[in-house]
């Protein structure tokens, strides 16, 4: 798979409680963070992007600090359908602007940080196929083991299209997410577990890491030279620790 059949997704649409200010608009080498990390997906080759941004007054303002983004073709903000509930809704929202058997490569906007040979081998695990539903993914820590694939399940699939998403996750043919041990983001999705997001959100379940545990999943390991591309900006602190890095 090619990085230009990806869509990129960056999920901004957070309350930001602990950082006390937005972080999507923290300085990063002087540009806000949410332009840095879509700069950053465009230097992957990837043409599409969407910024998940919680409200239509938020993707107007994200919207504006995004034109002009070489190398991408096509910038979208999403709003949530499910307004407060948390990242399940941010995902959903980006999701579902994803073209119906296309793949999304997912970053929290408090990552700075993209990892070039990581995504490459994203791609790769992700057209080998194999998937497992990720309570049974060697390595990745569920605390639910009875947890199973949600597709052929139930659920509020339907119709032709749920029923050929349903047919070739059983069969192990497309990964609904592909990750690394313990860590969502940083991650390939497949269009297809919208399904599953929107029921979740109905339920009123926005466990993120109970979600990947119904997903059919490929856990890859990571490397040491990788553990960067998981730094996060949550608090003050680690903004400042990140920015005095090069000191």
């Amino acid at each position: 798979m090619r990085a230009e059949e990806v869509t990129g997704v960056v999920l901004a649409g957070g309350q930001s409680t602990r950082m006390g200010r937005d972080k999507a608009l923290l300085p990063i080498a002087g540009k806000p963070l949410v332009r840095h990390l879509a700069e950053r997906m465009a230097a992957l080759g990837i043409r599409r992007l969407i910024v998940a941004c919680g409200t239509e007054a938020r993707g107007r303002e994200y919207g504006a600090l995004l034109q002009g983004l070489a190398g991408a073709d096509e910038i979208v903000t999403a709003a949530d359908a499910y307004p407060g509930s948390g990242p399940l809704a941010g995902l959903h929202a980006a999701l579902g602007a994803v073209p119906e058997r296309g793949y999304a490569f997912v970053m929290a906007c408090d990552m700075p940080t993209v990892s070039v040979g990581l995504f490459a081998r994203l791609l790769q695990a992700a057209e080998g196929g194999g998937a497992q539903s990720g309570a049974e993914a060697e390595g990745f820590g569920l605390a639910d083991a009875s947890l199973r694939p949600s597709i052929g399940a139930g659920g509020p699939m339907d119709g032709e299209a749920a029923g050929q998403a349903a047919s070739a996750a059983e069969q192990g043919a497309i990964p609904q997410v592909v990750l690394t041990p313990g860590q969502p983001f940083h991650a390939l999705y497949h269009a297809s577990a919208v399904h599953v997001l929107a029921r979740r959100l109905e339920q009123g379940d926005l466990r993120l890491m109970s979600l990947l545990g119904e997903l059919r999943t490929t856990v890859i390991a990571l490397s040491e030279a990788e553990e960067a591309a998981f730094v996060n900006l949550n608090t003050p602190e680690l903004y400042e620790r990140f920015e005095r890095r090069g000191e």
